[in-house]
C-alpha cells in the first residue's frame, strides 16, 4: 500500500513515521509504503490516521529546511 505525496520528501517522510513508530519505507521521492503487520485492529489504524497528518507535516519541514 502506497502514499503518494505532494512533494519529493518520502526519504524525510519515512524518517518521521519511524521516529512516530510506524514501519514505511520510501518506495520513491514522492512515494511512502506502508508496512502494516498482518494482524492490526481498528484503533491501531485510526491511531496511524490520526499522526499521519503529523508526520507529513515534520516532512515537509524538514524538506523545506534541508539545502
Amino acid at each position: 500500500l502506497g502514499v503518494v505525496l505532494t512533494a519529493p520528501s518520502g526519504k524525510a517522510a519515512e524518517t518521521a513515521a519511524r521516529d512516530a513508530g510506524y514501519l514505511v519505507n520510501a518506495a520513491a521521492a514522492d512515494v511512502i509504503r506502508l508496512a502494516p503487520p498482518l494482524i492490526i485492529t481498528d484503533d491501531q489504524v485510526h491511531r496511524f490516521l490520526g499522526d499521519l497528518p503529523q508526520i507529513l507535516d515534520t516532512a515537509q519541514h524538514v524538506q523545506e529546511t534541508t539545502p
